[in-house]
């Protein structure tokens, strides 16, 4: 069995995986390199209300690394700042739109950072508070890492 890069990160109630995938087609192009990030929570479901306990949200390598990179401007910034991905897709006649942000944070004398993800009614948040924020940017440099990694393409044989 082949081992798998992954990365993952906790906080209290939630965790984020990030982890290399592959997106499988039909047509001459079989297989494309993607790069998930699965939001998940640790606690039993509906237990505040909740309505999913997982969320995946699947990044293109280059959104991977854009990713990376407003990480690390958001660690930078010297002020709360938020940036957000937003991705809609159809699903039959339905959009389905899922919103990652990326937020520094100032609020009743605490700051830290964190990345949440939001699809629908479901939301799941990972706070990152200021003991762990080197593994913040170890995420961002992992994600960059999956990006260069995941560029590739599986083309049918002629």
């Amino acid at each position: 069995m082949a081992a798998k890069r992954i990365f993952s990160i906790y906080s209290k109630s939630s965790g984020l995986e990030i982890t290399p995938e592959t997106k499988v087609n039909s047509g001459k192009v079989q297989s494309e390199g993607r790069v998930q990030l699965r939001f998940f929570l640790l606690k039993a479901p509906g237990a505040n209300g909740e309505k999913a306990t997982q969320i995946k949200f699947v990044c293109e390598p280059w959104e991977a690394h854009d990713l990376a990179m407003r990480m690390l401007q958001v660690h930078a910034s010297t002020t709360a700042t938020k940036e957000k991905l937003i991705h809609k897709f159809q699903q039959g006649e339905t959009e389905i739109v899922t919103t990652l942000t990326i937020e520094k944070w100032s609020r009743d004398g605490k700051s830290g950072l964190g990345l949440a993800v939001g699809r629908g009614d479901s939301f799941v948040s990972v706070p990152i508070g200021k003991d762990s924020v080197s593994r913040f940017v170890f995420a961002a440099d992992f994600l960059k890492f999956l990006a260069n990694n995941q560029c590739w393409i599986d083309k049918e044989a002629a």
